[in-house]
């Protein structure tokens, strides 16, 4: 281990505490990647790595359904308030140019519906869902919307662009990342601005005061390690969820305390922090 490598991780283990439960590994196939999980914890959607179809596992029963096959399914799918339909895009290419079009599928009744035709546009999902009450990242600025009402916010005067915007269980704040300067929430007016995180991907809230991270390091050409943590954003602790031996890809968390994340390898591991 070089220098800076141990320097980088003995400050993370000197900041952070351990969590003492190990994560489960789910029982799906291998190469799954990009979780995304239902707000209820009940539902995973996950695809491969070229984010090629989109599939659900059923908690409960460890039942797994084919939502689509078509490519770019899997990236950045979007449930609806009560996790019964997941609204996607799949991507097409016409005289060289990319077209997305939007579908909803219910899980429900396992219908699939085509929302909009193949465009070039851009798509607020969340918005097709009929969601009220969401935040996401749009490059510049971040979209609060709040029982149907919309605000564009810029919390951060100096800010290149926001990532992973997302309301708390409560939807009186927001997290988001700014890529170069680490984890932030506000108030879901975009004031009271606090750095929780000095790095981190993969943000969601996995609680009414818990945020889980992707934090990673690299040595200039490679990552060198990836961990999941939480933080709480009350008193500003921080928890190692995952060990040096996995280099953790994605996660996704769920206000009830449930966090769904990939490893680099597309094994899927589920962790409760409320067990």
């Amino acid at each position: 281990m070089n220098l800076r490598k141990l320097l980088t991780v003995s400050a993370l283990a000197a900041a952070l505490g351990v969590w003492a439960a190990a994560p489960t590994p789910l029982s799906v196939e291998a190469g799954a990647h990009h979780p995304v999980l239902s707000p209820d914890g009940a539902t995973v959607l996950y695809s491969t790595i070229d984010h090629q179809g989109l599939k659900a596992l059923d908690r409960a029963t460890g039942s797994v359904t084919v939502i689509d096959a078509d490519a770019a399914a899997g990236f950045a799918p979007v449930f609806s308030a009560d996790g019964r339909t997941v609204i996607y895009r799949t991507a097409s290419t016409v005289d060289g140019l990319l077209y997305r079009d939007v579908r909803s599928f219910s899980l429900a009744d396992h219908r699939a519906t085509r929302l909009a035709a193949p465009s070039r546009q851009s798509v607020d999902l969340n918005a097709m869902a009929a969601n009220t009450t969401y935040a996401i990242a749009n490059y510049r600025t971040i979209r609060v919307v709040r029982n149907g009402a919309a605000q564009e916010l810029s919390p951060l005067a100096d800010a290149h662009s926001y990532l992973w915007a997302s309301l708390s269980p409560d939807g009186s704040r927001i997290a988001f990342v700014e890529p170069f300067s680490g984890v932030y929430v506000a108030n879901a007016d975009g004031s009271d601005v606090r750095r929780v995180l000095s790095k981190g991907d993969y943000v969601s809230w996995a609680g009414a005061n818990t945020l889980v991270a992707v934090v990673s390091h690299d040595d200039g050409y490679q990552v060198t390690d990836s961990r999941l943590v939480s933080v709480n954003t009350a008193t500003g602790i921080t928890t190692l969820l995952t060990d040096d031996t996995m280099m953790v890809g994605e996660a996704s968390a769920a206000p009830c305390g449930v966090v769904v994340f990939s490893d680099i390898n597309g094994q899927m591991y589920i962790l409760n922090l409320n067990d």
